[in-house]
């Protein structure tokens, strides 16, 4: 009885230290997701954030409620993304360039972190 308890806990250890060592390249996770990483672009016109998706510390999709999402690339790792309850970015019109942050708000902080190149997205193969 005790030799099967222990392969059981040694089989659910290895699986469960399997699951998480794969993390995919970026492109590769937009492909599995549906979308064609466009160039780069320095600025998308009067844009709104319909919703977004944080991939990891430095990259996320954000959904304008157009045809056109964007994969926005930060310039260094913005560890406050993960626990995000809102994002925006510092614009002070309907542009979003590069000279812009994202703004992350938390319950109890607030972060600013720089971008670096935002990517239209198209959907589709």
């Amino acid at each position: 009885m005790m030799v099967s308890v222990g392969l059981c806990c040694g089989v659910l250890l290895a699986v469960a230290g399997c699951s998480g060592s794969e993390v995919r390249p970026i492109p590769q996770r937009l492909v599995k997701m549906g979308y064609q990483q466009q160039p780069p672009v320095e600025v998308v016109h009067n844009y709104s954030v319909e919703g977004w998706h944080g991939l990891d510390d430095r990259h996320i999709i954000i959904e304008t409620g157009t045809t056109t999402d964007y994969l926005v690339t930060l310039a260094e790792d913005c560890t406050g993304l993960h626990a995000a309850e809102t994002i925006g970015f510092s614009s002070t019109n309907s542009d979003l360039t590069l000279s812009n942050d994202l703004i992350i708000h938390q319950i109890s902080a607030n972060f600013r972190c720089p971008l670096q190149s935002i990517n239209p997205l198209k959907r589709g193969g």
